[in-house]
């Protein structure tokens, strides 16, 4: 197995891709990652409350990062320094996952971290990474709780955001894919050609969920609501524009045209003012 190593103001980058496109639940836009990446290269500088260790992949880039963020707090008996570490971000592109690599960076970040002194860790878990977590040593707390208070900037963001065009998000959902794909080693068409399986999988599933709000299969009666079969014909609809986006650049415009000469077939024009779509 590649053996860990401190990350360096260099690996700002790499580390801030990972958080941005395996943790967060919205990948970052340019403006961001930039911002991350520098703010972050600045923070793993000797003297910075940053460290991290990262497992490089073969062909380049990072494979694995495992990153925490130092403060201060009031001193007690169990943590006389005054420090605690928060682990901003643990990440494992899919391709090198199940190889040991985000335990072995983990732990040697948690033993640099105790030879500093440090004694108080924190980290929020998600169910998939909480087996890890606990065999390092981490505990679920009850008491633990959380408030995020957003800052006007973000709201007056996420309010434009809200009124973008729905393509431009299919759009980015299209290039994080295909990065995350294209690091895997996955060449074009083969990109392609899964997420089309993609959307026959969840094309099944909206097959299924009508087959649950009908009650139709006797062994399982009524298990999906039509609200259920909502969703997942919404899911279908996304994953089909992705798969368009991904297929070629000019998704939205084609799209378009298709749809033209589609509803011509079926629609007809009211009276003689309106116009026919082309």
């Amino acid at each position: 197995m590649t053996t860990p190593r401190r990350a360096t103001p260099a690996d700002a980058e790499g580390i801030t891709l990972l958080r941005s496109e395996l943790i967060l639940s919205r990948p970052l836009d340019a403006t961001w990652l930039t911002l991350c990446r520098d703010q972050l290269a600045e923070r793993l500088q000797s003297g910075g409350d940053a460290r991290a260790y990262v497992v490089d992949a073969p062909g380049g880039g990072l494979a694995t990062c495992a990153l925490a963020l130092v403060s201060p707090v009031l001193p007690a008996p169990r943590y006389p320094q005054g420090l605690a570490a928060r682990i901003q971000a643990v990440a494992t592109r899919p391709g090198y996952r199940s190889r040991g690599y985000a335990k072995a960076a983990l732990s040697t970040l948690l033993d640099d971290l105790e030879q500093e002194g440090i004694t108080l860790f924190e980290l929020h878990a998600s169910n998939e990474s909480r087996p890890l977590y606990e065999a390092l040593g981490f505990a679920g707390d009850p008491a633990l709780m959380r408030r995020t208070a957003v800052p006007q900037q973000s709201r007056e963001h996420h309010a434009r955001a809200a009124a973008t065009d729905d393509w431009d998000t299919i759009q980015r959902l299209a290039d994080t894919f295909s990065r995350l794909d294209t690091g895997n080693g996955l060449q074009h068409e083969e990109q392609w050609t899964l997420q089309v399986l993609k959307l026959a999988e969840e094309v099944g599933e909206a097959a299924q969920a009508v087959i649950g709000a009908r009650g139709t299969n006797p062994r399982k009666g009524h298990s999906h609501t039509w609200t259920d079969v909502q969703d997942e014909v919404a899911d279908a609809v996304i994953t089909g524009m992705v798969a368009l986006a991904r297929l070629r650049p000019d998704a939205r415009e084609h799209f378009t045209s298709v749809l033209a000469r589609k509803a011509v077939k079926f629609l007809h024009p009211h009276d003689s003012s309106d116009e026919t779509l082309r």
